[in-house]
């Protein structure tokens, strides 16, 4: 018998993507799933057309973000004894051979802790994350370790939940991946993106800027500065827990400070300052 699965999807207010999202998975090869949807208090119709579907099982709750969504996700998965979790944002579309492929080699490797190859949903050809980087320079090796992009096509082993508990729902977005993954790894379990199981997503949203004139190498990501508090504060974080050494000090601190004032935002330069100190201080009030 196969092993049960727990997909579950994250949404908010991206109804038409959601659709699309949920028939992927739907058309897995491996049929042995259970999909969940949590919906972030979404308006634009998507409790309703849950509602209606009689193979969906529904969490609805208020927009607590990606993190506090996977976290009722991980937590529905853990206290419903269900052996896999298998995490993707509504934004992304499963190619239909990537969860058995996922579960195919991590029952040839005894890995727990594994992704899909992230290809841009508008060009297959090519990464979503790694910007002109072409999906053929990955594959061909079977296996990327030591990196993963969560959450799209994210299959973790319950015994991974159990070590490390769950995503950190606070954060809210931007950050709780990245800080996951990290919690993961220093657990001793590799990342461990698998080539040939292939999730398709549209490209990163952040946009990367040259820190001073003259620094090619030397570029910081930027968020749109309404939301942008929720950015500093999680790298602050994560900083502070996993670099230790002086995360005040650290590149980050410099290079967003140093291209603030080279292009005169000072404003979110303050902001920068206070929230990721917020973080540092692991201060979620």
């Amino acid at each position: 018998m196969e092993k049960k699965v727990a997909a579950v999807i994250v949404t908010h207010n991206r109804l038409s993507d959601l659709k699309l999202c949920i028939n992927s998975v739907k058309e897995q090869s491996i049929q042995s799933l259970d999909i969940i949807v949590v919906n972030n208090g979404s308006t634009d119709g998507t409790k309703e057309y849950l509602e209606g579907l009689s193979d969906v099982i529904t969490i609805n709750q208020d927009n607590l973000g990606g993190a506090g969504g996977f976290y009722s996700g991980q937590k529905y998965m853990y206290d419903n004894g269900y052996e896999w979790i298998w995490m993707m944002d509504d934004d992304g579309i499963a190619d239909k051979n990537q969860l058995k492929t996922l579960l195919n080699y991590s029952k040839k490797s005894g890995r727990l802790f594994l992704n899909a190859l992230v290809a841009s949903i508008n060009d297959p050809t090519m990464m979503a994350f790694y910007k002109g980087h072409p999906i053929a320079y990955y594959q061909a090796y079977e296996i990327w370790e030591g990196d993963i992009h969560p959450f799209n096509g994210t299959l973790i082993h319950r015994t991974v939940i159990e070590q490390v508990g769950f995503i950190k729902k606070e954060m809210f977005i931007w950050g709780d991946e990245k800080e996951y993954k990290l919690r993961i790894k220093k657990a001793g379990y590799t990342p461990t993106t698998v080539t040939n199981a292939i999730h398709y997503h549209p490209e990163e949203k952040g946009i990367w800027k040259t820190v001073w004139p003259g620094w090619i190498n030397k570029k910081i990501l930027t968020k749109p500065k309404q939301l942008s508090k929720y950015y500093y504060r999680n790298l602050g974080y994560i900083n502070k827990t996993y670099l230790r050494a002086y995360p005040r000090l650290c590149k980050d601190v410099r290079h967003y400070s140093l291209f603030f004032v080279r292009t005169l935002h000072f404003g979110e330069l303050l902001k920068f300052l206070y929230y990721y100190n917020k973080g540092v201080n692991n201060n979620y009030k």
